[in-house]
């Protein structure tokens, strides 16, 4: 069986990768002695646009939705019935695909690796 500190500071470490959306990921505060809370985000689902224009340059948006939990664990690594998950949260992000060469043609941005510019009806980076 996993040390419960191992395991809790890899939910720390996967907590802060979402670090920049995680504003309004709070959890209660722990008011009994020798217990910890551990916030974590689990990804439910990701989705990409249709690419589009703007300018010289061809973006997708990427659409991801998290659900934000927070999980309570005692000294000896006991998890809590107290543990609870808060409402499903969505966001946008513009992500470029081909950006506009110095030639005068479209080069692909990693990690799209798609025809520049896309084809219609084909979906953005992956």
């Amino acid at each position: 069986m996993p040390d419960i500190r191992i395991v809790a500071l890899a939910l720390a470490l996967s907590a802060m990768s979402g670090a920049a959306a995680a504003a309004e990921h709070k959890c209660d505060p722990v008011t009994d002695e020798g217990w910890s809370v551990v916030a974590e985000r689990e990804t439910l689902s990701e989705a990409y646009s249709a690419p589009y224009r703007a300018g010289s340059d061809w973006f997708v948006t990427r659409i991801t939705t998290v659900l934000p939990f927070c999980h309570y664990f005692n000294s000896i690594g006991i998890y809590s019935m107290r543990s609870y998950s808060l409402e499903p949260v969505t966001s946008e992000e513009k992500i470029a695909i081909c950006r506009q060469g110095q030639t005068g043609g479209s080069a692909p941005v990693a990690p799209y690796a798609g025809p520049c510019p896309p084809r219609e009806g084909t979906s953005g980076a992956r």
